[in-house]
């Protein structure tokens, strides 16, 4: 099964729950709430064209400091740190 929003498969999760004084772990499966089509649409349009307008937040001149940097070859990369992080995302995205 598939979440209809996501377009992620639906698997089990575990949750720890107190049964009687004693911890037990039950499987339960995930699901996406239906949407009510009519309800707050007109409200969630204008969210969403109030965001549009404002654009994604970009800092400047963070950007400007990262350019200068990669310019003038002071950029240092850590490639250890992002191959860890890297495996890190994967293995907890299964």
């Amino acid at each position: 099964m598939v979440d209809p929003v996501t377009l992620w498969p639906i698997r089990p999760v575990s949750k720890s729950v107190k049964d009687d004084g004693a911890r037990a772990t039950r499987s339960e499966t995930t699901s996406a709430r239906p949407l009510d089509a009519g309800a707050g649409l007109p409200r969630l349009v204008s969210l969403a064209t109030d965001l549009t307008k404002a654009g994604p937040p970009v800092d400047h001149a963070r950007i400007a400091q990262l350019r200068q940097a990669i310019a003038q070859g002071d950029y240092l990369i850590d490639v250890d740190s992002i191959a860890h992080s890297m495996v890190g995302f994967f293995r907890t995205a299964e």
